[in-house]
């Protein structure tokens, strides 16, 4: 993680769970859509790699009341640090890289079942080696879900945002790729989940830099940004559009 990006957690921590709560129900959804695409069972062993605050880990945990606790990982102290206290979660600080490399190892006995990595695989920049590293941690049952917005997208950013994200953003086909060379079978399946939010909020979370591409703008940029997103929903007081996902899952193959 470069030190622009991590300044940039580091500041989003204190806020980051209010700009995902304006709609409880959308977190369950989430959560247990990915609980789903894994299979997930309270005796797994499960990794969330890039788990921010344990936002969505915290659904994952109440939803499966999991047997051994879920590591949650991230590389952001200030992150990990909103991670509430919970004999469901064992928070750990480390990137993915870390983890994959073996840098950082994971605490706790038996294996290692499920892995998710929830939109955090564009902040890496050895993503077919992480994979690869990641990969191997899994037990003879294990499998991995990559999720992951697609690199076009239908959040109401202003133009400037939304022609950089699709710059800097991977093509899930490419995880999907590194997946499948990394000895797992994989593949990608879609999924929506519909936003209704007020405009102003939104507003409030554009100025907050609540994705991580707006770290790529200065204020000043920022400010003329919104100044055009305002221009362009300015009839509209309550947001409306679908949130598209890539999950990219791969499985252990079995002999």
């Amino acid at each position: 993680m470069t030190g622009q990006l991590a300044d940039h957690y580091r500041r989003l921590a204190a806020t980051y769970d209010d700009h995902w709560t304006y709609d409880p129900e959308y977190v369950r959804a989430f959560a247990r859509a990915m609980a789903g695409a894994l299979r997930l069972h309270p005796g797994d062993g499960i990794v969330d790699v890039g788990c921010g605050t344990g936002l969505y880990t915290r659904q994952l945990a109440d939803d499966l009341q999991p047997l051994r606790p879920i590591t949650a990982v991230d590389p952001t102290a200030a992150m990990l640090d909103r991670v509430p206290v919970s004999p469901l979660l064992r928070p750990v600080l480390a990137s993915a890289e870390d983890v994959a490399s073996g840098r950082v190892s994971l605490p706790g006995p038996g294996p290692v079942d499920a892995i998710l990595v929830k939109e955090a695989i564009h902040h890496v920049s050895d993503r077919a080696g992480t994979l690869r590293g990641l990969a191997g941690l899994l037990s003879d049952r294990g499998r991995m879900l990559v999720v992951m917005l697609p690199r076009t997208i239908g959040h109401p950013l202003f133009a400037a945002a939304h022609d950089r994200f699709e710059a800097l953003q991977p093509d899930p086909a490419e995880i999907a790729d590194a997946l499948t060379t990394a000895g797992l079978r994989a593949s990608v399946s879609r999924r929506t989940f519909p936003v209704a939010i007020d405009r102003e909020r939104y507003v409030r979370m554009l100025e907050a830099r609540y994705m991580s591409v707006l770290g790529e703008f200065s204020e000043a940029e920022l400010a003329e940004g919104i100044a055009q997103f305002r221009h362009a929903y300015r009839e509209e007081p309550v947001l409306r559009f679908e949130d598209h996902f890539a999950f990219v899952t791969g499985w252990v193959r079995r002999a």
